[in-house]
């Protein structure tokens, strides 16, 4: 990332920043990194990146068998987020699971091998997923493949938000916790949380509620374990909470 001041001026350049962060899209701005002013776009990037995943899932068609189908949609956001979020998972699980001190979990999170918990991780999240991809989810399809990685976003924003960055200035998410403006996020997630209505009303109730209550139980645990929040652990909280939601729809698409 290019950590100069370069399109400082550009209205947009926060949105060009998370977009080069959050996705592998090459669009001409997205390697300046913004911290902070990256934010409120957060879920913005999320709605952009379930749209290409709603795009992709319609391509595969009705000759598609539902596995393989959930396979391949699991996948294709693997590869529009370059894994950044699933490595930040594994690692995650590996500090959070290790039964040490806030101190040396912090260590085992920065150390890039994979642990037991990691492997573990990524398995359940990644099962979890193409199983609930491979059902009917919600009514319509593309708006819950539109609107989960938004809400994935959403949450990081409210980890940043609640929690205190535990690597003082090291590590390149400490930018974030720096200069914020919370009152600027209010709008992104009120375009998230708007379109749920887009939803039917069983599914839009179950998703706000699986969102709300899932987000307050991981924040909770990483306060209580922790103390703080770290890149990896924002990773962490995106991953689980698309996996949540896409359980939750799932559960109530299949009645």
């Amino acid at each position: 990332m290019n950590l100069t001041k370069d399109h400082d001026r550009l209205p947009l350049s926060g949105l060009l920043g998370a977009l080069g962060f959050l996705t592998i899209l090459p669009l001409p701005g997205t390697q300046v990194w913004k911290g902070s002013m990256m934010l409120p776009w957060f879920p913005v990037v999320g709605l952009a990146l379930g749209g290409m995943w709603a795009l992709w899932d319609a391509l595969l068609g009705p000759g598609v068998t539902p596995v393989l189908r959930g396979a391949l949609d699991a996948l294709v956001l693997v590869l529009l987020t370059g894994g950044l979020h699933l490595d930040g998972l594994a690692d995650a699980a590996d500090g959070l699971f290790s039964h040490r001190g806030r101190e040396e979990a912090l260590r085992i999170m920065r150390d890039s091998r994979i642990g037991t918990w990691g492997v573990l991780a990524l398995i359940f999240v990644l099962g979890l997923k193409v199983t609930a991809l491979s059902s009917p989810l919600s009514s319509p399809r593309w708006v819950g493949l539109v609107l989960v990685p938004a809400y994935g976003r959403l949450a990081m924003v409210a980890g940043i938000l609640s929690l205190p960055y535990g690597r003082g200035e090291d590590g390149l998410a400490h930018s974030f916790f720096s200069r914020m403006r919370p009152w600027t996020c209010l709008p992104g997630a009120a375009v998230v949380l708007g379109g749920s209505l887009l939803l039917e009303w069983a599914e839009a109730t179950v998703v706000n509620t699986a969102f709300v209550v899932g987000l307050i139980f991981l924040l909770r645990m990483y306060g209580k374990r922790m103390g703080c929040i770290t890149g990896d652990m924002l990773g962490a909280l995106g991953e689980t909470m698309e996996t949540l939601l896409l359980v939750s729809l799932a559960l109530i698409g299949g009645r």
